[in-house]
């Protein structure tokens, strides 16, 4: 049995975590699309579970908790992407203030927005999963990282820092004011005939969401910075404003 602790992600996040947990839930499902609160779709198996969280098993926390939290706003992702291509022809474009905070985060890493806006269909299920199967998800994503340290195919370097606390593996950037995406096949941690290799990185990094110098800082946009933590200890993951 996986034994819990607690992860908190950066300096800014510590502040948010000042006010109870259950207010920043709140928040977040007072804020999350109606139709996701209305539709509870079956739960996944493990084995689902696994092949659903593959792709982001082994990004840093930072980067799990932000895109758990992105999930519950599928059609704002997809609007994000759009942004980000307009904004090319037009650099001076701003953000919407009314996209969610984690949304808004989220454009500091334009790599995942592609890839969750293109992928829709798993942003969706991986959204649902977090709404319904919290524990569970974070249970998948540790049994993969598991195999992935014992196999070799991540350890700590110049770009992240990869540690064993208790019976959790811990994926932290190795830089608090810079993160740096990770690029891997995700068939590698679930498919058994797959051979292990070392991950890779896409080249460019990028900032910490949560620093005011970010390019996309939620609170210049909003008025209210965002953070999200990964809380092992509690088996979730929680996003707010503060």
């Amino acid at each position: 049995m996986i034994r819990k602790t607690t992860i908190v992600l950066g300096s800014a996040i510590a502040m948010m975590i000042s006010s109870p947990t259950s207010r920043v839930f709140a928040q977040q499902t007072a804020s999350a699309p109606a139709a996701l609160q209305q539709v509870t779709p079956e739960p996944l198996s493990d084995d689902e579970l696994e092949i659903l969280v593959a792709r982001i098993a082994l990004y840093p926390d930072e980067l799990v908790a932000l895109i758990s939290a992105a999930a519950l706003y599928p059609l704002q992702i997809v609007e994000a992407e759009r942004f980000l291509e307009a904004r090319e022809k037009k650099p001076d474009m701003k953000p919407k203030d009314d996209w969610d905070g984690s949304v808004i985060s989220l454009l500091n890493y334009p790599q995942i927005v592609k890839m969750m806006a293109e992928d829709l269909d798993w942003t969706q299920s991986f959204g649902d999963a977090i709404a319904n199967q919290q524990k569970d998800v974070l249970i998948a994503i540790q049994q993969l990282r598991d195999e992935a340290v014992a196999k070799n195919i991540i350890k700590s370097d110049d770009k992240v820092t990869v540690v064993q606390e208790g019976d959790n593996v811990v994926i932290q950037a190795a830089n608090p004011e810079t993160i740096y995406v990770p690029q891997y096949p995700p068939e590698m941690l679930y498919e058994p005939n797959y051979a292990p290799a070392p991950i890779s990185y896409y080249e460019e990094p990028s900032p910490a969401y949560w620093y005011p110098g970010a390019t996309f800082f939620a609170g210049a946009v909003t008025g209210a910075a965002f953070a999200a933590i990964v809380d092992w200890d509690d088996w979730g993951v929680w996003g707010g404003r503060w």
